[in-house]
């Protein structure tokens, strides 16, 4: 399963950290942000950045920025988990049946 964070831009579901929201950011985050993008584990969006995606790859945090708002992100995340449930369940219920 994938979240769509913009442009041409999906990042798995299982990698996911956290999402923050760009507005009303305390300093001691916005100085981890600062600090990936100085060692290159950031990765900018086209637009206004207004979320940073937070994930883990290799071991290490990577960020994506993203134009789109944090709140429209989680209701993709509940919609593709909520997909994934469904999907499992319709498995489970003909597997019952045969």
């Amino acid at each position: 399963m994938q979240l769509h964070i913009g442009a041409d831009v999906s990042i798995p579901l299982d990698k996911i950290l956290f999402v923050l929201n760009d507005k009303g950011m305390m300093p001691s985050t916005r100085a981890f942000i600062d600090r990936a993008r100085k060692e290159r584990r950031f990765t900018p969006c086209a637009g206004k950045i207004k979320s940073y995606v937070v994930l883990k790859e290799r071991g290490r945090e990577r960020i994506f920025a993203s134009h789109i708002a944090s709140a429209t992100l989680e209701k993709r995340w509940r919609s593709e988990i909520g997909r994934a449930y469904l999907n499992e369940v319709a498995v489970l219920t003909i597997s019952e049946g045969e």
